[in-house]
């Protein structure tokens, strides 16, 4: 039990990460719609819309998250900036604007609105998993 107390936070990283995996992936995933862009000669493409980006973007910062957690727990040791780094960005990555890739805008066709949900619980998750880390550190 001791144990279990000592790397709490890493645990929890672990759990956000595999979580946030699994939510992309499985239970609440993103849009595969594509945009199409038409230029004035009549011409169009078709584009890949924001949350296709965001998706490859929340991947692989779970596979950063479970790796760190997991070399953390086997070593012994706390991470303690890279959840909540992981946890900032991975909140960057879903907002519009200069930081961040976005998501589509909220409506009942988008299936991103859930994933957001998913994403931003998970983040929160992973900054909590540091914040925890950073108070055992002295353990």
């Amino acid at each position: 039990m001791n144990k279990l107390k000592d790397n709490l936070g890493s645990v929890i990283a672990l759990f956000s990460g595999l979580t946030m995996l699994g939510a992309i992936q499985l239970w609440a995933p993103i849009c595969q719609r594509q945009l199409d862009l038409y230029w004035k000669n009549g011409d169009y493409k078709q584009v890949h819309m924001n949350c296709f980006y965001t998706e490859k973007a929340v991947i692989y910062l779970s596979i950063i998250l479970i790796a760190l957690a997991l070399a953390a727990l086997f070593k012994g040791q706390k991470i303690v900036l890279a959840p909540i780094l992981v946890g900032i960005f991975l909140y960057l990555s879903t907002s519009r604007g200069d930081f961040g890739i976005g998501l589509c805008k909220p409506g009942p066709d988008m299936e991103c609105t859930i994933t957001r949900v998913w994403i931003f619980s998970m983040a929160a998750l992973s900054i909590l998993g540091g914040i925890i880390n950073y108070m055992n550190r002295d353990r």
